[in-house]
């Protein structure tokens, strides 16, 4: 099945052993791009930013990453019914539902990093978000890096002042309508 031009073109391939739809320009990343059983295609265009990004932190870094499976969640009501993201590491597979940048870094700093939200992993975390981000992402990555101990160490650590208090906030796929 073929829909779309150029580099945006869907096309069906065997993907960790199904047949998956998946856009070209996803098919040319350093890792492989597993969408989920019902992913929705109209959200390639909310991934694409993300996962071009990955690509990029994949090299630069040179973190070893095998594969990525990505979800869609429209018209999300209640809870995500798992994490915004995880790691694999024997898998050397990265998990993510939630298709902001910061999500995705999250991930890759606990590819550079060992154990789990300790103060490698969250030095590590604000090394990405500072290189990556900028602006009101940065800003909003930061604070919400202090929902972890570690995370707060870091924040005191480089900004020389008190961590803000962590709020969680709601899925961004919460009444998100395909486009």
């Amino acid at each position: 099945m073929m829909t779309g031009r150029g580099e945006n073109k869907i096309i069906e391939l065997k993907i960790g052993g199904r047949y998956r739809e998946v856009p070209i320009w996803a098919t040319k990343l350093r890792f492989e791009v597993r969408p989920n059983d019902k992913f929705d295609n109209r959200a390639w265009k909310l991934w694409k930013p993300t996962l071009l990004l990955m690509d990029e932190v994949v090299r630069r870094e040179k973190i070893s990453i095998k594969w990525v499976r990505i979800h869609s969640h429209f018209n999300l009501r209640g809870d995500l019914p798992h994490p915004m993201g995880w790691m694999s590491d024997v898998e050397k597979g990265v998990f993510l539902c939630h298709f902001d940048k910061e999500t995705m870094l999250h991930e890759m700093a606990h590819a550079k990093s060992p154990g789990f939200h300790g103060d490698p992993w969250a030095k590590n975390t604000w090394k990405l978000y500072d290189k990556y981000l900028k602006g009101n992402e940065l800003t909003l990555a930061r604070n919400n890096l202090c929902q972890y101990l570690s995370g707060r160490r870091q924040y005191k650590k480089n900004l020389d002042k008190i961590p803000p208090k962590f709020t969680d906030s709601k899925s961004i796929w919460w009444h998100l309508a395909p486009k």
